[in-house]
C-alpha cells in the first residue's frame, strides 16, 4: 500500500510541476504577445484582389465577410471581419476588374478609426463599428482587429482618422469579465457566416481540447472514487489517510480539466 500511495504522489508531483510549467508559458506568451504588438516594425501586408461591395471604398476600411460577399463591416465587434482595405501594399495581386481591390490580412496597415468609444493608444485593440468600414478603439470581449501601434485622438467623434494596426483577428476575453459577457460571446461566434478553413481548425481543435479535458477528468475521478470506497470498505481504520488521497485527486481531476481549458485558449488566441 505504501509503495503504491508512493507511486501515485510521485505521478501526481510530475502532473502538477507540468501545469505550473504550462501556466507559467501561457503568461509569458500572453505578455510578449502584447509587447511584440506595441513594439514590432510597421511592415506592410501581402494585398489579395477582392471583389467588395460598396461604392467609394478607401484605403483603411475594414472588410467583413458577408452572406451576399465581401464589403465593408457595418457592426461593432464584428466576427466576421476579413480584413483591411489597403491600396498600396508591399506586393499585390491585382486583376484589374473594376469593383476589385486590394485586401490584407496580415503584418501591420493603415486602418480608419473614430473616437467614438474613445481616443485610442498605442497598444489598445482595434475593432470594427457600426460606422461602414471605420474602427473603434475596443473596450469589451469580442472580435478585435489588431493592436494599435500608433495613438488617435478627437474630441469629435464624427472625425474619421488613421491610426497603423498590426493585424491579428481574433476574439480576445481579457478587457471584461467574461461572464458578464458570454451570452454576448456565443452569439457572435454563431453569426459568423463564413469561417476559413484554418479559423475552423482552430475552433475544432479548441473543442476537441475542452471535451478531453472533461472526459479524461471525469474517468480519473470516478476510478479515484471506485477506488477509495473499495480501500475504505478493506481498511476502516486508515479511513483519514483514505479520505485525504481522495481529496488529492479530486484536485488532480481539476488540474486535468484546468490544463485541456489552457490549452483550448492558447490555440484560439496564438
Amino acid at each position: 500500500m505504501y509503495t503504491a500511495n508512493s507511486k501515485k504522489n510521485k505521478i501526481a508531483l510530475v502532473f502538477f510541476t507540468s501545469f505550473l510549467a504550462v501556466i507559467s508559458l501561457f503568461l509569458n506568451l500572453s505578455s510578449a504577445k502584447v509587447s511584440f504588438a506595441q513594439n514590432q516594425e510597421i511592415l506592410p501586408g501581402v494585398g489579395s484582389s477582392m471583389a467588395l461591395r460598396g461604392d467609394n471604398i478607401v484605403d483603411g476600411e475594414i472588410v467583413c465577410s458577408m452572406p451576399e460577399g465581401y464589403g465593408r463591416c457595418n457592426r461593432e465587434y464584428d466576427p466576421a471581419m476579413f480584413g483591411v482595405v489597403n491600396l498600396n501594399p508591399a506586393a499585390g495581386f491585382e486583376t484589374g476588374e473594376t469593383g476589385y481591390y486590394l485586401v490584407v490580412q496580415d503584418s501591420s496597415a493603415n486602418v480608419k478609426v473614430t473616437s467614438k468609444n474613445g481616443n485610442i493608444k498605442e497598444g489598445d485593440y482595434i475593432t470594427s463599428s457600426d460606422k461602414e468600414g471605420i474602427g473603434q478603439r475596443a473596450s469589451r470581449n469580442g472580435y478585435v482587429l489588431g493592436t494599435a501601434l500608433t495613438a488617435y485622438e478627437s474630441s469629435d467623434t464624427e472625425t474619421v482618422g488613421e491610426v497603423v494596426i498590426s493585424l491579428s483577428i481574433h476574439p480576445t476575453v481579457d478587457l471584461t469579465d467574461a461572464k458578464a459577457n458570454l451570452w454576448q460571446v456565443i452569439k457572435e461566434g454563431f453569426s459568423v457566416p463564413v469561417w476559413g478553413p484554418l479559423t475552423s481548425l482552430r475552433y475544432i481543435l479548441a473543442a476537441f481540447m475542452i471535451v478531453l479535458s472533461f472526459v479524461l477528468g471525469f474517468i480519473y475521478f470516478g476510478r479515484v472514487v471506485k477506488t477509495g470506497v473499495e480501500a475504505l470498505g478493506r481498511n476502516p481504520l486508515a479511513g483519514r489517510m483514505i479520505q485525504l488521497t481522495v481529496v488529492f485527486n479530486i484536485f488532480l481531476t481539476i488540474v486535468i480539466v484546468g490544463v485541456g481549458l489552457a490549452i483550448a485558449y492558447l490555440i484560439l488566441i496564438l
